[in-house]
């Protein structure tokens, strides 16, 4: 068997040198921090402090320090405060737009961070509960977000792995007390749901969900290709796609709408502007945020 160090240092051959890497102070990104470091890159620190515990500001002075120990560039941004309670969307938001603004300032592209199998797991459970349809894939090891190629090496690595390196090299971590309380729907998917399903479905219930996971992911890929001509474009062609199949008018029309900057696109929303590949009348749907897909002389578009 394969040891833990060999598994978390091996998925990161192939990386750029040049890096900004997310740490948080947990075990995971300080093991992950240590890996490259191992490895021979120098990345630069980069710490987001949401200021929603009493303990964060420590956080971030560890996390300093740590990057000081390695001799590691360490910079360090803060939640803007406005009197109210920011939502875990608007968090995460802030956080790699962070990490967009260090990295167009210190001219690095590439932001690397410690996501987990155990955090595929969640994420697909959450997105196929709250119905993202094809959407539902997980996360990808690599992708585009805010201007920087984000990667996540170990999405096939279990928390359990990285632990077990961690205490190998002796390392030290801060401990989030919030990881417990399962107000958070995270939490909660962690700390309830998976460990019923568990006892009342399959043992292997974990591992199935991120194979699914995977085999989501790839089908995804695989389908964005076969659509990316149509989907890129400024309008959907009504004959053309119609003859498509089912899957494929889906997933052009899903990835259309992101393109042309549609929010919160959900099945209802995909499903509508499939309706108008069909002549029928009434020949506009309404989308979000006061915008609507319109067919006109063959063609549909958003307005």
């Amino acid at each position: 068997m394969t040891s833990p160090v060999a598994v978390c240092e091996a998925a990161l051959s192939g990386l750029p040198e040049s890096l900004l890497a997310g740490v948080s102070g947990g075990v995971d990104s300080a093991a992950l921090l240590h890996a490259l470091v191992q490895s021979g890159r120098r990345p630069v620190v980069a710490h987001f402090d949401h200021g929603w515990r009493p303990e964060s500001k420590a956080d971030a002075k560890w996390v300093g320090n740590l990057a000081a120990q390695l001799g590691l560039r360490y910079v360090e941004g803060r939640m803007r405060k406005t009197g109210k309670k920011h939502r875990e969307a608007e968090a995460r938001a802030a956080r790699y737009a962070f990490f967009a603004r260090t990295g167009r300032r210190l001219k690095i592209s590439h932001l690397i961070l410690a996501h987990h199998a155990d955090d595929q797991v969640e994420t697909f459970l959450l997105q196929l509960l709250r119905g993202s349809g094809a959407a539902a894939r997980g996360m990808d090891p690599v992708s585009v977000r805010e201007d920087l190629i984000v990667h996540r090496p170990w999405l096939g690595i279990w928390k359990t792995e990285i632990t077990a390196y961690a205490r190998r090299y002796k390392l030290k971590w801060r401990e989030d007390a919030t990881n417990a309380d399962t107000r958070h729907r995270r939490n909660l998917i962690r700390r309830r749901v998976l460990p019923y399903l568990q006892k009342q479905v399959s043992r292997q219930v974990v591992e199935n969900l991120w194979r699914g996971a995977e085999i989501q992911r790839a089908e995804g890929e695989w389908l964005d290709a076969l659509c990316a001509e149509t989907a890129g474009g400024a309008e959907l062609p009504v004959n053309a796609l119609r003859k498509g199949p089912l899957a494929r008018q889906r997933r052009t029309i899903l990835r259309w709408l992101q393109h042309r900057g549609v929010k919160d696109i959900n099945f209802a929303d995909v499903e509508a502007v499939r309706g108008l590949l069909e002549h029928r009348i009434p020949a506009k749907v309404n989308l979000s945020a006061g915008r609507f897909a319109r067919r006109r002389a063959g063609k549909i578009f958003v307005e």
